[in-house]
């Protein structure tokens, strides 16, 4: 099969999805190519949209939130009059042509979309009745995105059996809906032992280790959420900060614990898996893709505040699954990481927990299912 997995570069945890599937797509021996969608209609475009999003989400998240609510506001919407399309359908049919003609020249069977732009893509191009291959969503989130209402997958992927009712809420049917989770890579499926990994970090089996991720574009205020660690903490305490892309957020941690040898400082990597078996707790944006990436491995899990929207949503599963705590305010991250630190009844509470609700190899199931349709 030639399967092609429609993306977009509105934050890392899109794209890990997308290589997540194509790592299972590989292993199958099918060809499996990863594209922007919004490059299709020019690779400016394609920057102007996501700089857009990522300065909304940075400067000001109560309006992305807004935007977020009248985005779902507006799908349910248009499924109950069938009459009109969002906004964005009509901003990403503008590329279908150069979509379309991709597709056809590269003889794909299915299509693969982790993104609500790429659905609203092919949504157009099926309407229009341009291709005639299956095309399906992944969810990347806990509950069901704005404007899926107004798309027509084959099937929607969801992140787990407990979000189901978010999607048939909205008036989804729920043939079209399968719970296989959210797609990891392999990675994350395994754990190393501590000892072993901490020993290649150069760590001690004796350190309390925290582990702080701020998301691949570098989002969150951590040094308030250092300080009040290392207040706290003993000469065991080590914190390894990972940065993502931010350089200035890298620079700030830098300078204000200049001198400060338990602190760890790492920008972007690839290594997340390591340090995730190397740590006791984590502290983490609540995006999907790396909650679930956390989920995988079994580590105590602390979400800082979330940007109202999906980040929100994502929050409430998981701890309505009692599946990690949240510090809802900046200033209660370090104070919730301490205690979790020094609680080791609660953290083995969170683990197991995640032991029963995780879903494994999720990557591996939609494969196998559109494997099957073929």
């Amino acid at each position: 099969m030639r399967i092609l997995i429609l993306s977009c570069n509105t934050g890392g945890g899109h794209n890990s999805a997308a290589k997540a599937i194509k790592e299972a797509f590989d292993a199958k021996g099918h060809i499996c190519d990863i594209m922007d969608v919004l490059s299709f209609g020019g690779q400016k475009a394609s920057d102007l949209v996501c700089d857009a999003y990522i300065e909304m989400v940075k400067k000001t998240p109560k309006l992305f939130g807004e935007m977020y609510k009248l985005g779902t506001k507006v799908g349910q919407f248009n499924q109950e009059t069938d009459k009109f399309r969002s906004p964005v359908y009509y901003v990403n049919k503008i590329y279908a042509d150069a979509l379309e003609d991709f597709i056809k020249k590269n003889e794909y069977d299915a299509v693969v979309c982790v993104h609500i732009f790429a659905a609203e893509a092919m949504t157009n191009l099926k309407k229009h009745a341009r291709v005639g291959i299956p095309f399906y969503f992944v969810a990347t989130d806990y509950y069901c995105s704005p404007m899926l209402e107004e798309t027509l997958p084959d099937k929607i992927f969801v992140a787990h059996k407990d979000s189901l009712f978010t999607y048939l809420n909205r008036g989804i049917k729920p043939e079209l809906l399968l719970p296989t989770g959210i797609p990891v890579s392999k990675r994350f499926l395994t754990k190393k032992d501590k000892s072993q990994v901490r020993a290649e970090l150069g760590l001690n089996d004796s350190d309390q280790v925290f582990l702080l991720m701020s998301g691949s574009m570098g989002f969150g205020d951590l040094i308030d959420t250092t300080r009040y660690i290392f207040e706290h903490g003993n000469p065991d305490t080590r914190v390894i900060a990972i940065t993502g892309h931010n350089e200035k957020l890298y620079e700030n941690l830098q300078s204000e614990f200049k001198g400060e040898n338990r602190l760890i400082l790492i920008g972007f990597t690839d290594q997340v898996s390591d340090y995730m078996d190397a740590s006791d707790v984590l502290l983490t944006k609540p995006g999907g893709l790396s909650s679930t990436e956390a989920l995988a491995k079994g580590i105590a899990i602390i979400h800082t505040a979330p940007i109202p929207g999906c980040e929100s949503e994502n929050v409430q599963f998981f701890t309505e699954h009692h599946l990690s705590l949240c510090a809802h305010e900046a200033s209660d991250a370090g104070r919730l990481a301490v205690d979790l630190m020094n609680d080791s009844f609660m953290r083995e509470q969170i683990l197991a927990a995640q032991e029963h609700f995780r879903c494994n190899n999720s990557a591996w199931a939609i494969a196998e299912f559109i494997e099957g349709r073929k």
